[in-house]
């Protein structure tokens, strides 16, 4: 659905990560999502699609959605991630021995 111009275009102008875009609604119960994650539900050609996405305010969210689809929109909820954003796909460095 997304291409990678219009995720990128989401990042830059929105502030809206499109993690997961076309989804099964149920990847939304996967605890190890950031607790700033939510899944849209939206209907393009009378079929419905999901999209798992990251973003700090809800409303950004709606205002990307918005602005592309209209009134295509059905739902904005939160997914059931438990992970702190600021810590989500956080890799720590490789630790020196020392000697």
């Amino acid at each position: 659905m997304w291409t990678e111009t219009d995720k990128k275009r989401a990042r830059e102008n929105y502030s809206v990560n499109i993690y997961e875009s076309d989804c099964h609604p149920s990847r939304a119960d996967d605890k190890s999502l950031p607790t700033s994650s939510h899944i849209v539900t939206y209907k393009i050609d009378g079929e419905v699609h999901y999209d798992i996405v990251i973003a700090g305010k809800m409303v950004t969210i709606f205002d990307f959605y918005w602005d592309n689809l209209r009134s295509d929109i059905l739902k904005i909820q939160w997914t059931k991630g438990t992970v702190n954003p600021k810590v989500w796909g956080y890799v720590s460095p490789d630790q020196k021995k020392k000697k």
